[in-house]
């Protein structure tokens, strides 16, 4: 008898190769198990990205913002502007040289100013003196005329009165001027011209003594003084805070501003060679040369860049002045008291050189937004 175990043997033969056949078969399986999960996360990121680009079509925090283009017109109203060189550049210049962390922001933030004047023939040479810029000079009384006659989209953030309200007829019509000029701006307005406080010569009136050269000067209609344009500044309701200061302190007649009592209208500094020899002499008090100003229109808390820009104007001395001593004439900030005017003056600058400095660190983005 044959045993049983040999039997199977003989009857079933033993693969030698069905060990490998199987490890094939499994490593297949395997296989097709991997690449159907890779094949189902593929599916499933896929859907993710999907629904993630559908989110950020329909939630607007998620797109990007497209850049701001101000409207077409022009930031500040320049009054006066005379041959169009020096006030009518205000605003440009100052924008100009501040520094920004993006270096086109002054270039986005395109400052343009529109000239007034009602002489044709001044307005026709301050468009020649523009021609190259982006300024305009038109033909336009600021008494007479509404905002809605000079047609722009882009806000008229403020005017400048530089050297044009001692030529106005009186000082009455230079105070409505100054009213005038505020409506049609919405964040400032500025001033420069010359020192009138404690005149020698009153308008119209024969010298009788040592003087400063333009109180005799034929063009000077209106002796506009601090107090004059304080009481103008005061009466815009819109006023939120303003400064005047005088510069150039005078001490005695031997500045070359002072003339002797028998020189000729319309002169211009001393000369020895050709006006009278002058005594020298103290002035009681002492006179200036340049009075500066600014009005601000802006909340106190929220001081735009440009009226910032006013301010600092305002607040620093021409550069032929800069060594001599200045005098706060007015000033205040709605709201707020202060012991002197020079306290006031001191947190008005304050306050503009941190707005400057707070705008200056913005991405133009977000600047052209407030302007």
């Amino acid at each position: 008898m044959v045993a049983p175990s040999l039997r199977v043997s003989a009857q079933q033969p033993i693969c030698k190769t069905c060990h490998i056949r199987v490890f094939l078969a499994g490593a297949l399986f395997i296989g097709l198990v991997s690449n159907f999960v890779l094949l189902h996360r593929s599916l499933e990121e896929l859907a993710l990205q999907q629904r993630g680009a559908a989110t950020a079509t329909t939630n607007p925090r998620s797109t990007s913002i497209p850049p701001y283009i101000l409207p077409d017109g022009y930031d500040v109203l320049d009054v006066g502007p005379s041959k169009g060189k020096s006030s009518i550049n205000f605003l440009h210049q100052a924008v100009s040289k501040l520094r920004f962390v993006e270096t086109d922001t002054a270039q986005r933030l395109d400052v343009r100013t529109l000239g007034l004047d009602y002489d044709q023939k001044k307005v026709d040479q301050c468009n020649h003196a523009n021609k190259d810029s982006r300024n305009d000079c038109l033909l336009f009384n600021i008494l007479t005329e509404t905002p809605k006659d000079l047609q722009q989209s882009r806000t008229i953030s403020g005017n400048s009165y530089w050297h044009v309200l001692e030529h106005i007829p009186d000082c009455h019509m230079a105070h409505s001027m100054w009213k005038k000029a505020a409506a049609f701006s919405q964040r400032f307005s500025s001033f420069h011209g010359p020192a009138f406080d404690d005149e020698l010569v009153a308008y119209n009136a024969k010298p009788s003594g040592p003087h400063r050269f333009w109180e005799h000067w034929s063009g000077h209609k209106c002796h506009l003084n601090s107090t004059h344009l304080e009481n103008a500044i005061r009466a815009v309701p819109k006023t939120r805070s303003f400064v005047v200061i005088n510069y150039g302190k005078i001490e005695t007649t031997a500045s070359k501003i002072i003339v002797p009592a028998d020189t000729p209208e319309n002169s211009h500094h001393y000369d020895q060679s050709s006006m009278s020899t002058k005594d020298i002499l103290p002035l009681v008090p002492p006179r200036y040369e340049e009075m500066r100003a600014c009005a601000v229109y802006d909340d106190n808390k929220h001081m735009s860049l440009y009226a910032a820009l006013c301010l600092r104007d305002a607040l620093a001395a021409p550069p032929r002045l800069a060594k001599l001593p200045h005098l706060v004439k007015a000033c205040a900030i709605h709201g707020e008291d202060f012991a002197t005017v020079e306290d006031c003056a001191t947190m008005l600058q304050v306050r503009a050189l941190e707005t400057i400095e707070r705008f200056q660190k913005l991405p133009a983005s977000e600047i052209l937004r407030t302007i």
